[in-house]
């Protein structure tokens, strides 16, 4: 090597080489892409700016965790403490500023922020990103969770200056917002080079700013057994709420404190801003449970590895009682992340919100419903109970794939989803509403194959629900009725066209012969 820098950036790149051409292939297919505005092309840079942070995560592997610390195997390199901290910090933002120029040359659309400022705040994130993964340490996975509530703090400080009144006040101007990012961005540099230092000499960790003083009190405030369970079951749920469930709640708090509150707060004023804000809030846990459902149907939650960890393994429970704790834990999960939800709602709607646009919707279900105040409470109630299923079937309809240990059917499975996701965002919604009118006989060859689907789906659950012990089988098939009631009645309710087809995608919402093969799965990966 020509130098100790050039032997650690070859190393980076030689680790993570893949990912970088998969980020230059995004990058080409936005440029080509990029004729008109289209949603695709915003996933597609999306989607490489969350590849590169992957690469500049720069940390070793401390076990099981699937998080680790930064690589204390570089302390013995003849270098100062300086280089090893600045190295990846200077090349995660030369990179993520050089892949910013290329999708604003790329995506030459019109905006209301500067892509200078942009740069700015992106640059910021690449240092806040790993200096939460070096100095946290003692956070384990729930690093991640930080990082991301950080990453929604840096993209609500982005919004700051496009609310009214326009032009902001200086305070608020791009100059000022981005001069103060990028001067806390250096003072984070700078504990991480500390802290660095620290761990290279045997110090450890610094107490006054690796947040001790806030970390202890906040673990003695966390729930924790002072009795005996009740059950082996008991146990696990207490276990797997612990490492998994929380996971959606928190994250659905994030969104609403960091992000929903703050705007709902500047755009009190606008009906059309409240009535945005109202959706988001309320499509949060669906949107959210897409990739925590991707980790909470793994062994582990925050782990790579898919084989069953041994700690759980050997604990007195069937195959069946894991599975059935794991979905009651998802629905444990789902019920709070709901209960914040509305209650936020219920503050902010009748606090500060302008409720204009808002009030003109509830007035055209109340004529729609025959005028009836009952009619609209239940619809709307009913919205919620979709929305609270829809959320809870994201969680647990890829146990079957995760908790088989398997990694090519899980990725499989992962790209699927990633796929359906990628083509809801890109779908145009207009095609929908003249596909049917061009040939009739279309929707009556969509309703023979969704009718297949709906066919082979209750083969599978024959199948695969044979070996399940009885009295789970009974309690899934009561909750799977009232979810698939409630699909039902809305579809009936309001698809008065294409109501057959509608019926029947109703019942393939909720899952039911993937979730069979859960426990069969299982075993086989508890017993290999």
């Amino acid at each position: 090597m020509h130098s100790p820098t050039y032997g650690l950036l070859w190393e980076t790149w030689r680790r993570h080489r893949d990912t970088a051409v998969a980020i230059a292939g995004l990058t080409v297919a936005g440029r080509l892409l990029d004729s008109e505005p289209s949603s695709l092309v915003d996933v597609l840079k999306m989607t490489s700016f969350l590849l590169l942070f992957g690469i500049f995560n720069y940390t070793d592997s401390t076990g099981s965790h699937g998080v680790g610390r930064f690589p204390h195997r570089l302390f013995t390199l003849p270098v100062s403490s300086l280089r090893l901290a600045a190295v990846p910090v200077v090349a995660g933002v030369a990179s993520v500023e050089l892949l910013h120029l290329s999708w604003t040359v790329a995506a030459s659309r019109d905006g209301s922020t500067s892509p200078m400022f942009v740069a700015v705040l992106l640059g910021a994130l690449m240092v806040f990103y790993q200096a939460i993964l070096w100095t946290l340490e003692r956070l384990g996975p729930l690093r991640l969770v930080v990082a991301g509530a950080v990453a929604i703090i840096v993209f609500a400080i982005g919004l700051l200056p496009s609310f009214a009144p326009t032009p902001p006040p200086l305070w608020r101007s791009e100059a000022i917002v981005a001069a103060m990012t990028a001067g806390v961005a250096v003072v984070s540099f700078l504990l991480s080079w500390r802290h660095i230092a620290r761990l290279r000499y045997g110090g450890g960790a610094s107490s006054a700013w690796q947040l001790e003083w806030l970390i202890a009190p906040l673990s003695a405030a966390m729930p924790a057994r002072r009795t005996a369970f009740g059950s082996p079951a008991a146990a696990h749920f207490w276990f797997e709420w612990r490492s998994s469930g929380l996971a959606l709640p928190t994250l659905v708090g994030g969104v609403l404190l960091a992000i929903v509150a703050p705007l709902s707060w500047f755009a009190r004023h606008d009906p059309a801003d409240t009535w945005r804000l109202l959706l988001i809030t309320l499509g949060a846990p669906i949107i959210l449970a897409v990739p925590v459902g991707m980790a909470f149907s793994k062994p582990t939650f925050w782990s790579e590895d898919l084989s069953l960890p041994s700690f759980v393994a050997v604990r007195p429970l069937t195959a069946d009682d894991l599975v059935a704790v794991k979905v009651k834990v998802a629905a444990a999960a789902v019920v709070t992340s709901w209960l914040l939800v509305l209650s936020f709602l219920t503050v902010w709607l009748s606090l500060w919100a302008n409720l204009g646009v808002v009030s003109r919707f509830v007035s055209q279900l109340w004529t729609f419903h025959g005028q009836s105040v009952a009619a609209v409470c239940g619809v709307i109630a009913l919205a919620v109970m979709v929305g609270m299923f829809l959320t809870w079937r994201l969680l647990v309809c890829r146990l079957w794939s995760g908790l088989s240990g398997n990694r090519a059917l899980f990725v499989a499975s992962v790209l699927s989803a990633v796929v359906g996701v990628i083509g809801a965002i890109a779908f145009d919604e207009t095609w929908l509403t003249g596909w049917p009118f061009d040939d009739p006989a279309r929707v009556t060859r969509a309703v023979w194959i969704v009718a297949m689907a709906v066919a082979a789906k209750y083969l599978l659950a024959a199948y695969s629900w044979r070996r399940v012990s009885a009295p789970y089988l009974r309690q899934y098939l009561l909750v799977w009725g009232a979810g698939t009631a409630c699909f039902l009645v809305l579809a009936i309710l309001h698809f008065s066209r294409f109501q057959g087809l509608m019926i029947l995608l109703s019942l393939l919402v909720v899952p039911l012969g993937r979730l069979g093969l859960a426990p069969s799965c299982l075993a086989r990966n508890r017993h290999r």
